[in-house]
This record gives C-alpha cells, sequence and structure tokens, in this order.
C-alpha cells in the first residue's frame, strides 16, 4: 500500500507540472508585455493528412491538426484572447483547407502582433486550388448563411457552411485572396489564402492593409514582368474599394477610365516601378461588372502584348477583406 501510495502522489506532483507549464503563459505577468511580435508558420503535407488521418480516427493528441491548434492557442494566451475560440476558429480553418484544399501541400501561419495599437492575432491558411477556379468573399458569406439559424438559406439538413458560420462568428475581420505564384519548379500555382484577424479590443483600430502579399509577387518579378493586381474590399457582401497594381506609366489612361465610370478616386502609394491605386465603387456595381471592368483594365495594361491576360500574369490577384 506505501508502494502504491508513493506513485501515486509522484503521479499527482507530475499532473501539476504539466498543469503549471500549460498555464504558465496565461499566469505569466511579463510574457504578454515583453514579447512584441511572434510568428508560427508550418507546410503541410494536406495529401497524407486526407490519407491518414481525416476520418480515420485516430488519437488526436497524435495527430497534425493537434499541434498547429495548440499553437493557435498558445499565442490567443499571449494576446489576452479566448484560447478555445481561436482554437474552434483554428480547427474549422484547417479542416476547410484539408477537406477542400487542392493540391499536395499547404501552409498555415499564425502571426501575433502585440507592438501596435490594438494587438492582434492574424491567421492565414493558404492552399493551391484548381486553374481559374475562384471563391469570393461573397461566397463565403453566402456558405456562412447555410449553418446560420437565423437566415432564410438555413439548411437544416446539410452541414455545409459551417464551418464559415464559425469563422465569421469568432474573427473580427476576414480577408481572402485568390492569387497566382511561381514554385520552386517554376510551375504556375493558383492559390488560395484566407486571413483570419482577431483583435484584443474588437471595436479599436483596424489593421492597415498593406498588399504585402502582391508586393511579395512583384518582388519575384523580372523588371520587363508586366504588372496588373486586383485587390477588392468588401462591405455587407458588396464591392466597397478596389486597389489596382500596375506600372506607373498605365496610370493615366486606367484612372480616365475608372472615373468615366463613376468610380472615385482615393490614393495612391508607389511601390518601385509600380502604383498602388484605390478607388471607392459605385454603388449599384456588383461583383460581375467589376470583372468587366477588369477587363478593360488588363487591356490598357497589355495592349503592347496581344494575347496576354491579367488572368495568367503570376502577380495576378483578386482579394476580398
Amino acid at each position: 500500500m506505501s508502494e502504491i501510495e508513493n506513485t501515486v502522489e509522484k503521479l499527482e506532483l507530475e499532473i501539476q507540472d504539466l498543469r503549471d507549464e500549460l498555464h504558465a503563459v496565461r499566469q505569466s505577468p511579463f510574457m504578454q508585455s515583453t514579447v512584441a511580435s511572434m510568428v508560427y508558420e508550418v507546410i503541410i503535407d494536406r495529401e497524407e493528412i486526407v490519407k491518414k488521418e481525416l476520418g480515420q480516427r485516430i488519437n488526436e493528441k497524435l495527430g497534425t491538426m493537434f499541434e498547429i491548434k495548440n499553437q493557435a492557442k498558445r499565442f490567443a494566451h499571449l494576446l489576452g484572447l479566448d484560447p478555445d475560440m481561436v482554437r474552434l476558429m483554428a480547427t474549422e480553418a484547417l479542416q476547410n483547407i484539408i477537406e477542400h484544399g487542392y493540391g499536395k501541400y499547404a501552409t498555415v501561419r499564425f502571426e501575433m502582433r502585440n507592438d501596435v495599437v490594438n494587438p492582434c492575432l492574424i491567421s492565414t491558411f493558404k492552399h493551391e486550388i484548381a486553374p481559374g477556379a475562384r471563391y469570393t468573399m461573397k461566397d463565403i458569406n453566402f456558405n456562412a448563411l447555410k449553418a446560420d439559424i437565423e437566415s432564410p438559406h438555413f439548411d437544416f439538413e446539410s452541414s455545409r457552411g459551417r464551418g464559415e458560420f464559425i469563422m465569421k462568428q469568432l474573427t473580427n475581420e476576414r480577408r481572402i485572396i485568390n492569387g497566382i505564384e511561381m514554385d520552386q519548379d517554376g510551375r504556375k500555382i493558383h492559390y488560395f489564402k484566407r486571413i483570419l484577424i482577431n483583435y484584443k479590443n474588437p471595436n479599436g483600430p483596424r489593421q492597415r492593409v498593406t498588399f504585402r502579399e502582391i508586393k511579395d509577387e512583384i518582388d519575384r518579378l523580372d523588371y520587363d514582368d508586366v504588372v496588373c493586381c486586383f485587390h477588392v474590399d468588401y462591405k455587407l457582401d458588396k464591392p466597397d474599394m478596389i486597389t489596382i497594381a500596375c506600372v506607373k506609366d498605365n496610370l493615366p489612361r486606367m484612372t480616365e477610365l475608372l472615373q468615366h465610370h463613376g468610380f472615385e478616386f482615393l490614393e495612391q502609394e508607389g511601390y518601385f516601378r509600380t502604383a498602388f491605386c484605390t478607388f471607392r465603387v459605385p454603388r449599384d456595381t456588383s461583383y460581375e461588372d467589376l470583372l468587366g471592368m477588369f477587363s478593360q483594365v488588363r487591356s490598357i495594361v497589355y495592349r503592347e502584348q496581344e494575347g496576354n491576360s491579367g488572368e495568367d500574369d503570376p502577380a495576378a490577384n483578386q482579394s476580398g477583406a
């Protein structure tokens, strides 16, 4: 009996050590104020997870997703966010890229920003999509309505849209990017990137869109390559603002075209030989109208290269925030 009691006491001490370690980040009086920023990024073999883990009734603690979800939870502790809420958000986003992704690999990135006015966690989930495929913010919000019991589109018999609804409810800001890039083998990759942002103060100032992803792709181009990128901001499921990146020589004709159709010029940001110009979209403009306008812009940018299309350019992007 004495030996059993010693064993139990030892196990209880080990359990307490594990519990203390688990809650150390949350209870530390230092880490939430001293860690200015932190980044976690992992590239996962999506096809392997589908084959070996998805729907296989494995021990969750041995799975790939368990480690990633716990990292999200740890970052939430550092920022003082609800860790269970963040972990559930990450779970739904991971399920989405694994189940509905295309191609072999997917990238997950968590970036904690504690050095800004309103600290935030930026969670990014990126995967390949079929060439020419698009998943817009309008599509995302419509799918979320299928799982919203208060929506007329609620579908009781289907689980479709559940993940989109949960992610919408658990994040303060959502952005997406449909883009094209070249991999290390020179193969053109069409990708979808979902960006979910949780703020320490949901009612405080938001992260400014910096177009970092588009600028990174422009950096990979040669000087003579054509640049034609589009970024769409949505408000209440309607296009609200657009930003077009192109070589500065194309700006006068492009601006004249857009203003002729009622687009209001807001601001311009130079980036080496290119410029990012932002316009307010007329209220009655649909997404289909925007695609037609983008086609006219591309005809200006590519007028010296017959047969080229912005859809085929490594820097062509469409995104929604």
